[in-house]
């Protein structure tokens, strides 16, 4: 199977909710423990999913374009973490220089 189908049942797995930890995809999807890290790995920073402790989930198409924007807009003085935006101390006291 190539790694864009492997990839692809990942991350139907964690966005439907059928497994969300890396045990629970293995077994999921009947691929080793290695295949699925590398394939996690891959969802991850293609912005379409995000870990959370020891589960990942599916980010909305919204926070997916968002984190996009962050990560290609230089000087965009914005955070998220875990779920939530924030804007960092720095910004807030317009010390972005």
């Amino acid at each position: 199977m190539k790694s864009e189908e492997f990839d692809w049942m990942v991350y139907h797995a964690i966005a439907w909710n059928r497994a969300t930890t890396i045990p629970a995809l293995v077994k999921y999807t009947g691929g080793d423990a290695a295949a699925v890290e590398a394939s996690v790995q891959r969802l991850v920073s293609y912005l379409l999913i995000e870990r959370h402790d020891e589960e990942y989930r599916a980010l909305s198409i919204e926070e997916s374009i968002l984190r996009c924007h962050l990560r290609a807009g230089p000087g965009i003085p914005l955070e998220i973490e875990d779920g939530v935006i924030k804007i960092p101390d720095f910004a807030r006291k317009g010390d972005n220089a």
